[in-house]
């Protein structure tokens, strides 16, 4: 049989193969031991290249013909190979290579010295070492001396999978967590990584680090016992019967409200698809609302629920990827469950809208997962508290229906004086909901921002040009887009740099030193969906609008309206533009009057998502190169090369992006 086969690298070899199964072969999984890799078959051909041995591990195929379908069509619009982002998405577990590990030869080993017994005994405690990590430890002259000698061999190997997923949670209480870092002088970090994990509940090792975070701390914490490994347990399955249907669904639909609100329509529209013998794939950007649902979906329909996310021991996700093909399932994943092979879907949702760019191909899932469901013949979902205007314009356009409902909270908006934390107002309120659960919300990380009075404004990265964070007791400014590091002086001029505005971290302090730290209280940059709280406070958000880009208000509106959806009583938002037309409009419930205007401005100034806006840089001068595609940009040089933003036309997209990635862009964004 003559089959295409893809490779990790974007290749497809044409290969004449003996498939060992019966039916369709596209979409299984190959080994390939002459090449060391792992390939997967993703068509059927009248001719073949070569024929070469090739093992099926599988059962079941990895992925069905819709996803490849939908990877087709998704590369032509972001100018992408379409092989090349099946392996970024597919879980590691299922990519393999063959390498070469040491193992013992089983040769007589009296009268070695103390030195190559140690070697040997290290091999036979791990039951072989990768020959590379061998060599490394021992050194490659000793590693080759007992190899040729005999007393170690080497064998192929296809690779083996760690069973211990990175995901960790709080081991000890918040506050005594805390009081244990309060004093150390390089403290910033470890507290905001403190924070996040006891906001979310859980968090993984490479969120973390992909965060910015760097692995020394995440190290500390772990040996401090301060965080420790997520025991991996089966939530309750104590199944409850589901309520009356808020609104079938028959077409695509954007539903929007409360966080309660969307759980229920969510369980409502997953629930009716199950009881009619369809199967649902829910994928969630963010592994604490991933935790969260999880809990909501388990309660109601038990063991008909199949997660695939990094949480998963790679056996449980592997079970539950081939499961997935079973009829009448609910997936829940994150990215990793984007391609899981899924038989006779109804229900394609995205719950909750943030996030939603794949880091490595730049893909919006929003595209991915609407593709998908048009191959499967299912209604696509989002899920949202608050739309963005790419939502909002394909409602305008009638591509997709809504559905709404905004709980009844009170909103106070309360003007903040100059560098104060809390004003008086605030702190009024918040004496009422000290013995209730309070999410504290300030969109920085770190201390404050650093401001030099030589040159008269905030100190700004010479790299990537962001704004520096300055860390009171490490005596540094940070940069955290780039991670640029400096001492306390202004890049600039050179002069004594003050503190200005604040972050998370002077947040906390101050919080600590007016009530104390409480298990109630919670802290976070951002307002995730999980869970709920009876105040959300947005201590400081203000400088979502001072960001000189297009999209600065729709940060704001969203950032709002998300604090929103997380309130069961109250929202309070501090603000030094008390005025402001956002929050005039969420004190009245009117959630749609920002969306109207800026959706007429975009279409007016031609911007997304009337077009599309490429962000791209560069280590070296690509001006004529881009010129050459005769599409409007500006460019801009920078320390470390040059910056391109480019306004494309949609149908172009596919060409600009194919030759930006040709030249190989330090960063690539698109909006």
């Amino acid at each position: 049989m003559n089959l295409k086969v893809a490779l990790s690298n974007g290749r497809i070899l044409i290969l004449s193969l003996d498939f060992p199964y019966e039916g369709d072969p596209v979409g299984y999984r190959v080994k390939i031991p002459s090449l060391g890799r792992t390939g997967v078959v993703v068509g059927l051909s009248q001719s073949a290249q070569q024929s070469l041995e090739c093992i099926f591990p599988d059962k079941k195929p990895l992925i069905l013909s819709d996803v490849i379908e939908t990877l087709k069509e998704v590369s032509l619009i972001y100018g992408i190979n379409p092989w090349y982002v099946l392996f970024s998405l597919l879980p590691k577990h299922f990519v393999e290579k063959q390498e070469d590990y040491v193992v013992p030869a089983g040769s007589f080993t009296v009268g070695l010295d103390k030195v190559s017994m140690k070697v040997i005994r290290y091999v036979i405690s791990k039951g072989g070492v990768k020959k590379d990590l061998l060599k490394n430890k021992f050194g490659w002259r000793l590693v080759e001396f007992l190899i040729d000698k005999g007393f170690l061999k080497v064998e192929k190997r296809w690779n083996v999978l760690e069973e211990e997923p990175s995901i960790l949670t709080l081991h000890v209480p918040f506050e005594e967590a805390y009081k244990s870092l309060k004093n150390l002088k390089r403290k910033e970090e470890k507290l905001t990584i403190l924070n996040l994990v006891k906001e979310r509940g859980y968090v993984s090792i490479e969120e973390l680090e992909d965060m910015g975070f760097s692995s020394r701390d995440i190290s500390y914490l772990l040996k401090k016992g301060i965080l420790a490994p997520a025991e991996a347990q089966d939530i309750e399955n104590k199944t409850q019967t589901f309520g009356p249907l808020i609104k079938k669904l028959e077409n695509n639909e954007v539903i929007l409200g409360s966080f309660e609100f969307l759980i229920e329509s969510l369980k409502s529209a997953v629930g009716d698809a199950l009881q009619r013998g369809f199967s649902s794939l829910v994928v969630c950007t963010n592994l604490s609302t991933l935790f969260y649902l999880e809990r909501e979906l388990k309660s109601a329909f038990g063991d008909d629920l199949l997660i695939i996310s990094s949480k998963e021991k790679p056996s449980r996700l592997i079970r539950n990827w081939f499961k997935a093909q079973e009829e009448s399932k609910v997936v829940l994943g994150s990215f990793l469950s984007l391609l899981a092979p899924i038989r006779n879907v109804k229900v394609v949702a995205l719950f909750d809208d943030t996030n939603t760019k794949l880091p490595k191909a730049g893909i919006d899932v929003r595209n991915l997962l609407y593709m998908r469901s048009r191959y499967l013949g299912a209604s696509f979902v989002i899920c949202t508290p608050a739309m963005d205007i790419q939502t909002y314009h394909l409602v305008k356009s009638g591509r997709i229906q809504m559905e709404r409902y905004l709980s009844d909270v009170q909103v106070q908006v309360v003007k903040r004086q100059g560098k104060e934390i809390f004003s008086a107002d605030t702190l009024k309120v918040l004496e009422d909901f000290l013995d209730k659960k309070v999410l504290f919300l300030v969109n920085k990380k770190g201390y404050s921002y650093a401001y030099c009075p030589r040159c008269q404004s905030l100190c700004m990265c010479p790299v990537c040009e962001t704004f520096l964070t300055l860390y009171k007791d490490d005596e540094q400014l940070v940069c955290t887009n780039c991670n640029f590091k400096s001492e306390v002086v202004c890049p600039e001029c050179g002069g004594v740099v003050e503190s200005s505005s604040f972050g998370i971290d002077r947040v906390m302090e101050e919080v600590e030193n007016l009530f104390g730290l409480r298990e109630n209280f919670t802290f976070s940059t951002y307002p995730t969906l999980s869970g709920f709280y009876h105040l959300v406070v947005v201590v400081s958000a203000d400088n979502l609008l001072s960001v000189p880009f297009f999209n600065a208000e729709e940060n704001f509106y969203r950032y709002v309206w998300r604090a929103r959806a997380l309130a069961k009583e109250k929202l309070l938002i501090q603000t030094l533009f008390a005025e402001h037309s956002i929050l005039e409009d969420i004190k009245r419930n009117h959630w749609e009057n920002y969306l109207d205007k800026e959706w007429e401005r975009r279409k007016e100034e031609n911007l997304p998502p009337f077009s599309k806006i490429i962000l791209a840089s560069f280590s070296k001068d690509v001006r004529k190169s881009l010129e050459s595609l005769g599409v409007k940009g500006r460019y801009r040089k920078t320390k470390r090369g040059i910056d391109a933003l480019l306004k494309v036309n949609s149908a172009r997209m596919g060409e600009v992006l194919k030759k930006i990635r040709s030249l190989s862009p330090l960063r690539l964004e698109i909006f």
